[in-house]
């Protein structure tokens, strides 16, 4: 280093430790929002999943729809699997009837589908009903009762357990 940078070192060096906590917060943050966000999903996924609940008791994991990646919300209180529509044609889905759905925000408009694949970890399921719901502006799915219903779910301190029915025992 030359000697006229050599009165900069302290002020480079509390960059680099600002920088490596910054990179460090990022990291805790995004680890405490996304907890579920290193399962893996395809052949080489457990069929039995133990998810953390993320902020507001949410469980949130990573999944496919026809073999593209999603992030699912799990919601036991939504009857089918809801799809925002600016996702839809990504997912390669077809827009069938026109259909009325309730939600938080009320009644809306949405549009019944069905998904030919979903997979959660080694979990799969096919020819799911869903909806393509042009509301949703959320990028994520809503993982509702029509795909949950080939699962075994149970809840712990926290945790969210789904396996396959058959490992259920």
């Amino acid at each position: 280093m030359s000697e006229a940078l050599k009165p900069l070192r302290p002020v480079m060096a509390t960059f680099a430790v600002l920088g490596l906590l910054w990179w460090g917060f990022d990291a805790l943050l995004e680890r405490r929002a996304h907890p579920n966000a290193g399962i893996v999903t395809g052949p080489e996924g457990d069929r039995r999943l133990t998810l953390e609940a993320g902020p507001g008791g949410h469980y949130l994991v990573p999944g496919e729809i026809n073999g593209a990646t999603v992030d699912f919300l799990v919601d036991t209180g939504a009857s089918h699997v809801a799809v925002p529509a600016h996702m839809a044609e990504r997912l390669a889905l077809t827009r069938g009837r026109r259909m009325q759905v309730n939600t938080a925000a009320g009644r809306a408009v949405a549009w019944d589908t069905t998904i030919d694949e979903i997979a959660v970890g080694g979990l799969r399921a096919r020819d799911i009903r869903g909806s393509i719901n042009p509301n949703m502006d959320s990028d994520f799915v809503l993982l509702g009762m029509t795909f949950l219903r080939h699962v075994d779910m149970r809840q712990r301190g926290g945790r969210l357990i789904l396996s396959a029915d058959d490992d259920a025992g």
